[in-house]
């Protein structure tokens, strides 16, 4: 028998019904696609009032932490940690003897590692619910070593996809402090590795002339194109310039109207909110990068690029011809 305490959400074994939270109309921080792990300053940039607030945000988590009788569900988001559910599962009591042969001590066995199964399985259900509906983006599970191999085959494909690691812990006695250290330790990890790997990837694509923009001009180029798919900006950028205050244009040179629409434009001592608001209206993924010396001497801005419009057109030419 299962019985179930939730505060801020009801839950019963058929379904999850989210009463006291209003997740059905919430404005996430981020959106995650379930087979991808980068940010969209699209849904990040309402909440925030400038381009340090979007590139500080991250992804809100549900750390679970589970075994055999027990799961508790956290959510952590902006450095906060919320126990959000508890979920008890009620084994058989074995008795003393073994029965005929062991016979009935095997059964027994059987049917406790069969009821673990459910449990694991309504759990990651009610997971599953939650993140459909918003309520988080990313995973990770407490558990003790020798069950894990138990509970992720009951994760869906979802959250596998979202899954950022595991972490060995005593569901039981663990304290919010605890999950919350241990799941930033996991992100951190993971974003650290997400970024290490963009920064490579652009860099490696810019000197093969390939889909990779490094220095302000060429990024602002590709950004005016609709090129890029992540923008790279790191946390010493600044740069001066002028936006238009019609068409949102933003140029490096001293200009007085737009060059594109022929509008008034204002200077700027630092145009990095303007080009993270130019990011926000086309959908741009942002990437923020901390001291990485190869990215400092792209000045500080790069991008991942969707495409090269330039060599497109150059191919659709020759095809042409």
């Amino acid at each position: 028998m299962t019985r179930v305490t939730l505060a801020p959400i009801a839950l019963t074994r058929v379904a999850v019904t989210l009463t006291a939270v209003g997740v059905t109309g919430e404005r996430t921080a981020m959106s995650v696609e379930p087979d991808r792990n980068a940010y969209r300053a699209k849904d990040l940039a309402p909440a925030a009032a400038n381009a340090s607030d979007v590139l500080e945000n991250v992804p809100s988590v549900c750390a679970c932490l589970i075994d055999r009788t027990k799961a508790r569900l956290f959510r952590y988001q902006d450095e906060k940690i919320e126990e959000i559910g508890d979920y008890f599962n009620e084994l058989p009591r074995r008795g003393k003897s073994d029965g005929f042969g062991g016979y009935d001590a095997g059964h027994a066995e059987r049917k406790v590692s069969n009821d673990a199964k459910q449990h694991y399985k309504f759990v990651a259900e009610t997971m599953l619910e939650l993140y459909e509906r918003g309520f988080f983006k990313m995973l990770t599970v407490g558990c003790r070593d020798e069950q894990w191999a138990d509970i992720e085959p009951e994760l869906h494909n979802y959250l596998r996809n979202n899954l950022l690691g595991h972490f060995r812990i005593d569901p039981g006695t663990a304290s919010p402090d605890q999950v919350k250290s241990n799941s930033e330790r996991i992100l951190d990890e993971h974003l650290g590795r997400r970024r290490n790997s963009i920064v490579s990837e652009v860099i490696g694509e810019a000197q093969r002339n390939g889909r990779g923009a490094v220095g302000l001009r060429r990024v602002l180029r590709s950004l005016e194109t609709g090129e890029v798919q992540i923008l790279l900006m790191g946390d010493r950028f600044k740069a001066q310039g002028y936006e238009c205050r019609n068409c949102g244009h933003i140029d490096m040179r001293v200009i007085d109207a737009c060059g594109m629409c022929g509008q008034p434009v204002s200077e700027m001592d630092d145009i990095g909110d303007a080009i993270i608001g130019h990011a926000y209206r086309n959908g741009v993924e942002v990437m923020h990068i901390l001291e990485d010396q190869e990215f400092e001497k792209a000045g500080h801005i790069a991008a991942l690029l969707r495409f090269r419009a330039d060599q497109n057109t150059n191919e659709a030419l020759r095809q042409a011809g």
